[in-house]
């Protein structure tokens, strides 16, 4: 193993319990109510807030790529929920969190669209009033922008966020929740 490699074990080993290439993280809450958002849905299915979700994501941002990671969950108090209740719970919003991620590239991809047509119009504009060389040069720096905004939007930061999503979604191997009992 080259140096490199050793110090970054080393490093990742105080957060993280290591073995081969899985990192086992230990998430530990007090209790399962401080992970809900009150102030979302008719109260049928709970919605997380996103301080589960920065934890994973931040703990998968630090493991390198061919790592997996296991999560332990530990909370210290259920409250009024079982066991099985918050894992359906976790897993009902990571359904939600994929379609929001899907919603959102299709309204990017959308925006995008309509960002490069409009530029391809002003670019064709710019060309035909090539003889007023202060128009078209104005002109043409916009419709230059609205292309360059629009692949921008549509194409790259789509690519991005679609492969931080992969990233996440292959990173995880398995998800365990328990009570903490002795705290």
């Amino acid at each position: 193993m080259s140096k490199r490699k050793e110090l970054q074990t080393q490093i990742l080993q105080h957060y993280f319990s290591i073995q081969d290439n899985i990192a086992t993280l230990k998430l530990v809450y007090d209790t399962f109510a401080e992970l809900i958002n009150p102030n979302f849905g008719d109260g049928t299915i709970e919605k997380l807030n996103d301080k589960l979700f920065s934890d994973i994501q931040e703990a998968v941002l630090l493991l390198p790529k061919k790592f997996k990671l296991n999560l332990h969950i530990i909370i210290k108090n259920f409250g009024e929920y079982t066991k099985e209740e918050c894992a359906e719970i976790i897993k009902q919003n990571i359904y939600l969190a994929a379609y929001r991620t899907i919603k959102e590239n299709h309204k990017k991809l959308v925006s995008g669209g309509s960002l490069i047509g409009a530029g391809a119009v002003i670019l064709i504009v710019s060309y035909l009033l090539h003889n007023y060389e202060l128009w078209f040069d104005l002109i043409n720096i916009s419709g230059t922008l609205f292309v360059w905004e629009g692949v921008n939007m549509a194409f790259l930061e789509r690519s991005l966020e679609n492969r931080a999503t992969r990233t996440l979604a292959k990173s995880i191997q398995n998800i365990i929740i328990e009570e903490m009992t002795d705290f």
